[in-house]
């Protein structure tokens, strides 16, 4: 989505009134700003992203930006397709692969289009790839997948060259990467095209943890992420979402819509839910399984709960306050508080002793939870290979550092470019529809500070 940069007052006020002005606009048709010396028109639109994924019979709304010029600016909008007041033309080169009408896009059959959109009165161009894909999900799907299995150039889900580390990632339904990250006091969440290119801005959560908990609805038709947010000050360069930035913190486990280019805090959230003033240091969702699992600090000890998703809802309400002097201070949120609904499984986790082994420094770097069990990711980048976990929703530990295949072999990172000299640290991990998705980060020295990040999809 485009972004207006100059965020001042001014803008905001603007903002504020383009309810009214947008709802005028579209009534009264497209015209030319008054006195804007220019040959442009109070609207523009553009396609939100270059690629866009459907399955067969799969209909969602048509991606775009739409701006309407307000005060000597752009300001966002909503377009009404129905009514059609800019006659915005959107057509396919494959209509009987992908149909448009009214503002949806609808996968018809396997293949690919081209959709093009154009308009006489507002300034509109660009062109969307959209791939239609047979619908091979099975609902309530295990996991069986080899993780000793070596990796193989086919394997890399997502390469992205040169880029900043990431601290975890997800995917959702369409094909389409998200990644988190760090930038010492904000979790940035960027949208990333299945060949690695950037969509957007990034989306800034200020104060919200360490952004290795980062967890995605994978069938939501909006883009719905869980992460942890602090209602408190922050001390600690940005906090590790698993501890308490001070005395008077709060953090929650959050639920944001993902919106490019936009600053959300945690009381900002769609919606919040309580576990302890810690919150959650993970939060993973599979929604294909009904589940959430949260990883906490209680009781000086670390503690797994695990919940249905369609029960927490179910738990009684609570008002948190804001907290931090320098924004929203005293504001209030409702917050489900967690510890009123019936957990699942709840267990204390010894997590050295999952953790720590003769390759491994003990660092946590990835935690899902998929069916009826819990996986684990450790490891450091000079580890000879990461190693991996599982455990039942008794606590069980039912594979104990297990190397990953795909980590282990040295040289062939380097000849794959997805490390300069072998280091592969892993970042974040999860399993949709059965498939698992292993996030890493190599280092490249002759590139200073940078590193390499990428996704491997094992077979």
């Amino acid at each position: 989505m485009f972004v207006v940069i100059d965020m001042t007052i001014k803008l905001l006020m603007a903002k504020a009134a383009a309810v009214f002005s947008a709802a005028a606009f579209l009534c009264s048709g497209c015209t030319q700003p008054s006195g804007s010396g220019d040959e442009t028109v109070d609207g523009k639109m553009a396609f939100q992203q270059n690629e866009l994924t459907l399955f067969v019979g799969e209909e969602v709304a048509v991606p775009v930006s739409y701006k309407v010029f307000e005060r000597g600016v752009y300001v966002d909008s909503e377009y009404d397709f129905n009514a059609d007041p800019c006659e915005v033309k959107i057509s396919s080169s494959a209509p009987d692969v992908v149909s448009v009408s009214a503002g949806k896009i609808k996968g018809l059959a396997k293949g690919n289009a081209t959709l093009s959109l154009s308009s006489a009165k507002i300034k509109a161009a660009g062109q969307l790839e959209v791939t239609v894909k047979e619908n091979d999900s099975t609902p309530g799907a295990t996991f069986s997948q080899d993780i000793t299995q070596p990796l193989t150039a086919d394997m890399i889900a997502l390469p992205l060259g040169l880029q900043s580390g990431m601290q975890s990632f997800d995917i959702d339904k369409r094909g389409r990467f998200y990644m988190s990250n760090e930038d010492a006091t904000s979790v940035r969440v960027c949208a990333l095209n299945m060949d690695g290119s950037k969509v957007g801005a990034d989306m800034i959560l200020p104060s919200g943890g360490h952004g290795d908990g980062f967890s995605i609805e994978y069938d939501a038709d909006d883009v719905i992420f869980w992460t942890s947010g602090t209602m408190g000050e922050h001390t600690d360069n940005g906090g590790y979402s698993g501890g308490k930035a001070n005395n008077a913190d709060v953090r929650l486990i959050c639920r944001h819509k993902f919106k490019a280019g936009v600053t959300e805090y945690a009381e900002d959230a769609l919606e919040h839910f309580y576990l302890n003033d810690n919150g959650a240091r993970f939060a993973d969702v599979d929604t294909e399984h009904d589940v959430i699992a949260l990883w906490t600090y209680e009781n000086s000890s670390d503690y797994i709960y695990v919940y249905r998703l369609s029960e927490i809802r179910n738990a009684k309400t609570m008002t948190v306050k804001v907290t931090r002097a320098s924004h929203n201070q005293g504001k209030s949120v409702t917050a489900y508080n967690l510890k009123t609904v019936n957990p699942i499984a709840s267990f204390p986790w010894k997590r050295k002793g999952v953790t720590t082994g003769e390759t491994n420094s003990g660092a946590v770097q990835g935690l899902c939870v998929y069916d009826d069990k819990i996986y684990v990711t450790s490891g450091a980048k000079n580890d000879e290979a990461t190693l991996m976990s599982v455990m039942d929703f008794s606590g069980n530990i039912l594979q104990k550092l297990v190397k990953v295949g795909v980590s282990a072999d040295k040289q062939q990172l380097i000849k794959l470019n997805l490390s300069s000299d072998g280091t592969f640290e892993p970042e974040g991990v999860h399993i949709r529809n059965g498939q698992m998705y292993l996030g890493f980060v190599g280092d490249y020295p002759t590139a200073g500070s940078r590193k390499h990040t990428c996704v491997i999809k094992l077979k």
